[in-house]
């Protein structure tokens, strides 16, 4: 599984993911198609189907153009407002391209309507996927404008926080300064939050200093190639963390949050979906749970903020 990495806008991500052995591609929040399609022809895969995260138009806008340019293309997503929807999907539904299987897993709190993709592939060791549109990004996530706070812990902590801590995330977003920055503040003292501050200053400093115009890497680096591959020797400025590592459990009782995302030889087992339900008094005893979550990628751990990530 190959996955391209496109930077877009100001500071959007898309994604083309390529099953290497058939050819075929998927392309992922798709704002800018015809930039899109420039990759798709380079690259020459077969593209046949948009997964969109969300309806917000940084993320779906480019449907309608690209479903004109590239006839009998499946647009899916769990929002009907999404652009161009020929199909919803549903929370825990799975899809097939290839090898690659697709786990789809409703998060909300930055939307309703919101959709992660846990990807893997067959009989491959290299470690899974997981394309979180604005639900989770470096150091934080997307704001609350949709749901509840309660919806949001859920969809962090229970939904992808129980993925194998393996896991690659490539999130919607370029945030992941502003947010460090910001967890420093709350967080003065918090090792975790000074080495990945420092390691995403690193990539700033790089890019000043770099000719041309390097493209932006999901996880906070500032890189030239923009081509990830889904595995443990992923390409990536050095430092702490590597770009698109996810959190893994965090740190809660066993008995609240377990690690049932299992591997048995090359495939992944995989447990029923939960039930989405309002959850209660959260670990930290904050009982109306009023507040933004922040993931700290690397950290294992969850903290509970005041402000906005």
């Amino acid at each position: 599984m190959k996955v391209k990495v496109i930077p877009v806008l100001e500071d959007n991500y898309m994604y083309l993911v390529i099953e290497e052995h058939t050819r075929e591609a998927v392309a992922v929040d798709v704002a800018v198609p015809k930039r899109l399609l420039e990759i798709v022809g380079r690259e020459g895969v077969s593209l046949t189907t948009v997964l969109t995260t969300h309806h917000h138009w940084d993320h779906a806008r480019g449907n309608v153009e690209l479903a004109r340019l590239w006839p009998g293309l499946a647009v899916l997503g769990a929002d009907e407002r999404i652009c161009a929807l020929t199909r919803r999907l549903t929370h825990g539904e799975e899809l097939r391209f290839g090898a690659i299987h697709v786990r789809c897993l409703l998060t909300p709190g930055h939307t309703s309507g919101h959709m992660s993709y846990f990807l893997w592939e067959d009989e491959c060791p290299d470690p899974p996927a997981l394309f979180s549109g604005d639900a989770l990004s470096v150091a934080g996530c997307g704001p609350r404008l949709e749901g509840t706070a309660q919806q949001m812990y859920r969809s962090l902590a229970k939904t992808l926080g129980i993925l194998p801590p393996e896991t690659k995330v490539f999130c919607g977003h370029e945030h992941t300064l502003a947010n460090l920055e910001f967890a420093q503040k709350v967080e003065p003292c918090n090792d975790h939050v000074r080495a990945k501050l420092s390691w995403a200053k690193r990539g700033v400093r790089a890019q000043v200093h770099r000719q041309g115009d390097p493209g932006r890497g999901p996880g906070g680096t500032l890189q030239r190639a923009s081509e990830l591959r889904a595995r443990g020797r992923t390409a990536a400025a050095t430092g702490p963390g590597s770009p698109g590592t996810a959190v893994g459990a965090p740190e809660h009782p066993p008995t609240e949050v377990s690690p049932v995302w299992t591997r048995r030889g090359a495939r992944w087992h995989i447990p029923p979906p939960p039930t989405l339900r309002q959850s209660g008094p959260c670990p930290g005893g904050c009982p109306a749970l009023e507040t933004s979550t922040l993931v700290l990628p690397g950290s294992g751990r969850v903290g509970l903020l005041s402000g906005p990530v």
